[in-house]
């Protein structure tokens, strides 16, 4: 661990790992025999958005009440809810235009070209945040792009689905990862650019429109349905299991707020993509799927991509850095070495002026004459910049 990751940082992304591996597992429980689901998964996402907007709500309602200092800071103005809309309704699209992608392509082409968003998160870090990324993180990116798309051509290899798409699903798809990548480098921007404000209370403004949109959606799915479709209950079979789901949804939301105000999009693009080894693991250990030697390198191209992104990645930024001071330190000698030159010349110019003086005026226009030149120091800081093992975008 880095001397500049703090225990609770490490934590923080330790349980966002944790919740974001086992995702898949917790809907795979509440699924029926037939792999389908009994209840309205609408509702789902729903009542997680509620549990969240309670959590950060009365979080922020006691902050208020109890903190003095934080009432200057949990202000919401006009520009607050609207610069929130943005991320809540481009999350709402993506979720969306999800069903609309996969009437045009297989499930596997869908997964497959999802990939791409960790690509677009880096493009959208460097034009819409501003950051920089040296050529070994660019290259960490591709490769690890490269792992991920990987491990889904091998589920393709063994069988799990053609690579099936179309003009309108490539389409549509290319929206769907701009919303992916978009929503991500959004809610960092509006986070960060208010970093006095608490996370619980940007929280519940994000969160309320996660409500507004979510519940449009849930009285969507049960009133617009087509006339040969079955009825669409507003609940349906709400088991233990799904409640479950909805528990872990709106922590797992919760704990990813944390990552992207603390550490920003591209760091939770890296944990999404660490979760594929670890759900990769978890199907191997509890569902009986397989592992081969293809998926194993899928896991190794991607844990090297980890490592050239946090470790050599930053090395090379450190090594910059010090390149840059170094070429810094010299120029000021190189500037007196020049200035004494010209003393030098301009104080031999003025000596024999004096001397030529001397013969025809009298000593006080020779004293006029031998001036001494000043030398002209520029100082430089030096001091050394750190790099932590894990940059925060």
């Amino acid at each position: 661990m880095s001397p500049s990751l703090s225990v609770q940082d490490a934590g923080f992304l330790a349980l966002a790992l944790l919740f974001n591996t086992f995702t898949a597992p917790a809907v795979k429980l509440t699924q029926n025999p037939s792999g389908g689901y009994d209840y309205n998964k609408y509702c789902i996402y729903f009542i997680a958005e509620m549990i969240k907007l309670s959590v950060a709500g009365g979080w922020s309602i006691w902050k208020y009440q109890t903190d003095r200092e934080m009432q200057r800071v949990m202000r919401v103005t006009q520009r607050d809810i609207l610069q929130y809309a943005i991320p809540g309704f481009v999350f709402f699209a993506q979720n969306n235009l999800s069903f609309v992608a996969l009437q045009h392509m297989s499930n596997a082409a869908f997964q497959l070209l999802l990939n791409m968003r960790i690509v677009a998160v880096a493009l959208l870090t460097v034009t819409v945040l501003g950051k920089s990324l040296n050529k070994v993180k660019w290259f960490a990116i591709v490769l690890l792009t490269n792992g991920a798309v990987q491990y889904q051509l091998s589920d393709c290899s063994a069988g799990g689905g053609a690579l099936k798409t179309s003009a309108e699903g490539l389409a549509v798809m290319a929206v769907i990862i701009v919303c992916a990548a978009g929503g991500n480098v959004a809610t960092q921007l509006v986070m960060q650019t208010s970093m006095d404000q608490p996370l619980m209370f940007q929280n519940s403004i994000l969160y309320s429109w996660g409500v507004l949109l979510n519940g449009f959606n849930w009285w969507r799915s049960v009133m617009v349905s087509s006339a040969d479709a079955a009825a669409v209950p507003w609940f349906g079979n709400l088991t233990s299991s799904a409640l479950f789901l909805c528990l872990f949804s709106a922590v797992y939301g919760l704990s990813i707020s944390v990552i992207l105000k603390r550490f920003g999009s591209l760091t939770r693009t890296f944990i999404s993509t660490v979760a594929i080894v670890f759900n990769a693991v978890l199907d191997w250990l509890f569902f009986g799927e397989s592992l081969g030697a293809l998926e194993v390198t899928t896991f190794l191209t991607i844990f090297a991509a980890i490592f050239l992104f946090t470790i050599l990645g930053d090395e090379w930024d450190k090594a910059e850095r010090a390149r840059n001071e170094l070429a810094a330190s010299l120029e000021p000698p190189l500037l007196k070495g020049e200035a004494g030159a010209l003393s030098s010349s301009g104080g031999g110019s003025s000596t024999s002026s004096s001397a030529e003086a001397a013969t025809s005026s009298s000593s006080s226009s020779s004293a006029e004459g031998g001036g001494t030149a000043a030398a002209v120091e520029d100082g430089v800081d030096t001091s050394e910049a750190s790099s932590p093992l894990i940059r925060r975008d």
